[in-house]
């Protein structure tokens, strides 16, 4: 059969993929090379399936046989649900490459002497899930906005410092999640600095002769509404294993406005349960850094703070227009595989976005929120290998397809124990029951 679909636009994307994406796919056991039977034999033929399946949102059925009958590999939908469940591996050294390759090509520009970057997770569910399904984590470098790290983890997977690496000269800003002793102490052994807004059950700081200090009575004292700092340091480990970090601990008195703001917001989040004390801290800015006075004042770690919802307007952006938040299934597998994809064809959508766009006109986040819905719904129909002009005559061979497909699959647990369980006249049920 002829093919149908715009070879270019599939084309311009695998372009955009590491060059050696084919070799990953042999070292990782994706493709079977040797067997003169098998059905695909091309990494780029493998990421078609999986992609448009994650791409498009589109169930396994669907999938195989619009790839089909787009001039595609045939395969069932059961043989691309086992490929899931082993894909995740390769996705992940896809990502890895190209989130190495950015940093690679990319000079960045410095704040106060600092390459900026924030590091946030997002939780993800699967439609009537109870809880958490997946993670996702993302470093994100703040001056163009881009994704240096990204790691998709289980549900089990929290939120630590301890997980990617650091370089002399990153700046790693982070908020209550990562503040903890071991994960800061892990960063700044690396070389980087951290700027992390203080978590008071779970950060340890005291003073240089080893004396606790309590942030929030500290905070009580402050003059005004300007950044104020004394020196502390981060405490992690117990008796002879205690080792400590220097730096500065930094606190802001907010306005009122915005102190009302913050305890609305805590009220939400704790509901019935909220305390006083909660309330009462919600009304400050509490940071720590290990900046050096010299490079970052105290005022100026406040403002590089405010900087850090720029990761987390990247995890709306796959959210909303990606669809990272529309997990098809349950298996732990098939999920990681499915959201590593989503990552994957959100750094395509960055890399394209960057290369089309200079960085040095692009003011932030507003921008890209603006051409990421624009380039997003070009990608999806690239990888798709069927053309509007195409669909009214192809729609007839892909509804024989699927009702092939719907024939030829063993019948459901349930559907099977149903039957079982009205024919057996030894159960005691009836079978008019």
């Amino acid at each position: 059969m002829k093919r149908v679909d715009a070879i270019s636009d599939w084309q311009v994307l695998l372009s955009y993929l590491p060059r050696d994406f084919e070799k990953l796919a042999r070292e990782h056991r994706l493709l079977n090379t040797q067997w003169p039977n098998a059905k695909v034999k091309t990494a780029a033929e493998l990421l078609r399936l999986i992609l448009v399946h994650v791409g498009a949102d589109l169930p396994l059925r669907q999938t195989v046989a619009t790839v089909k009958e787009g001039g595609g590999v045939s395969v069932s939908q059961v043989w691309l649900h086992q490929k899931m469940r082993r894909a995740q591996p390769y996705l992940s050294a896809l990502v890895g490459h190209m989130t190495s390759d950015i940093e690679q090509q990319a000079t960045p520009e410095r704040w106060a002497g600092y390459e900026m970057v924030c590091l946030d997770g997002s939780t993800v569910s699967a439609p009537g899930s109870v809880g958490t399904d997946a993670r996702i984590h993302a470093v994100v470098r703040l001056h163009d906005l881009k994704v240096l790290e990204v790691r998709v983890t289980d549900a089990t997977g929290g939120e630590t410092l301890r997980r990617f690496l650091w370089e002399e000269g990153q700046l790693v800003i982070v908020d209550r999640g990562y503040s903890n002793g071991p994960g800061i102490a892990s960063a700044v052994k690396q070389g980087a600095d951290v700027l992390v807004r203080v978590n008071r059950g779970s950060l340890r700081l005291v003073d240089e002769h080893g004396q606790g200090i309590d942030a929030l009575d500290w905070c009580r004292g402050l003059p005004g509404h300007r950044a104020t700092e004394r020196a502390a340091h981060v405490a992690h480990g117990r008796g002879k294993r205690q080792r400590t970090v220097a730096g500065r601990l930094i606190g802001f008195r907010l306005p009122e406005q915005q102190a009302d703001e913050a305890r609305e917001r805590v009220r939400r989040e704790h509901g019935s349960g909220v305390t006083d004390e909660q309330l009462e801290a919600s009304a400050y800015v509490i940071l720590f850094t290990t900046a050096a006075v010299g490079r970052l004042s105290a005022a100026r770690c406040i403002e590089a703070y405010r900087l850090r919802w720029q990761v987390e307007l990247q995890f709306k952006r796959w959210k909303s227009l990606c669809h990272f938040d529309r997990l098809p299934n349950y298996r732990d597998d098939t999920i990681c595989s499915w959201l590593t994809a989503k990552v994957l064809l959100g750094l395509l959508l960055d890399r394209i976005d960057s290369e089309t766009t200079p960085s040095s006109s692009r003011p932030m986040a507003r921008q890209a929120w603006k051409l990421t819905a624009i380039v997003w719904p070009l990608i999806v129909a690239a990888l798709l290998p069927i053309r509007l002009a195409e669909a009214a005559q192809r729609m007839p061979a892909i509804a024989d397809h699927l009702d092939e497909l719907d024939g030829n699959h063993r019948p459901r647990q349930v559907d099977a124990f149903r039957d079982r369980f009205y024919q057996d006249p030894t159960n005691g049920a009836s079978a008019n029951y």
